[in-house]
């Protein structure tokens, strides 16, 4: 399997981990049942991690290296939790993260030009954030401790589903890799469609403002 197609595969999982989110937290909001709120956050606490997951496949080599020098667990294949990835990640490609682009205009003969959107996604830090929240969620309640926030919780979900679902709509993904150096951008729509990737080599350093030559 080709990194393309892995990363492809991981936009399909994590759309996928989102609806399903959704459609518990709308059960939640009909029953109060708790025991769907705890689906909800599994399952937006995944699609997370499949993007994780996404954001190594265009670094795997450099990835898998620095893995490979770790004390303990230094096989990559092993790894599943979305921060320490993002860690990972940034000491490979501080770019890794999704990278979220307007639709495109045509600006002359052959040439397209990808705008960015100022808000309304989800941000790298509110990301990890929102991970690290999430895992608490995951736990049984201990009787002695406090009390965990769970109606303030379900009334922020569907604010950082949206958030999610706008990071992946359209995005790049910056690679820096010794046998290319380029971006890949991604159309992970909403509406049922697959996404899909366009690849394009960088000529030189990359700009807040992407343009494309056909």
């Amino acid at each position: 399997m080709n990194e393309p197609k892995i990363y492809l595969d991981k936009m399909v999982e994590a759309i996928s981990r989102l609806n399903a989110s959704e459609t518990y937290l709308v059960k939640y909001q009909k029953t109060a049942d708790k025991f769907e709120l705890e689906s909800a956050v599994l399952q937006l606490r995944k699609a997370m991690e499949a993007i994780a997951f996404a954001a190594i496949a265009p670094n795997k080599q450099q990835y898998a290296a620095i893995r490979s020098k770790a004390e303990k667990s230094p096989d990559f294949s092993n790894d599943w939790a979305a921060d320490s990835i993002f860690l990972v990640l940034n000491k490979v490609n501080a770019d890794f993260y999704p990278d979220p682009l307007l639709q495109q205009t045509l600006i002359a003969p052959g040439h397209w030009h990808f705008g960015k959107p100022l808000n309304g996604y989800m941000k790298r830090k509110n990301f990890e954030v929102l991970y690290k929240r999430l895992g608490k969620f995951l736990h049984a309640d201990n009787p002695w401790g406090k009390d965990k926030g769970w109606a303030q919780f379900a009334a922020d979900l569907p604010d950082a589903i949206a958030k999610i679902r706008a990071l992946l709509k359209k995005h790049r993904t910056i690679i820096r890799a010794p046998s290319f150096n380029g971006v890949w951008i991604v159309d992970a729509p909403n509406d049922g469609t697959p996404p899909r990737m366009l690849r394009a080599t960088a000529k030189g350093e990359f700009t807040t403002m992407l343009d494309i030559a056909n």
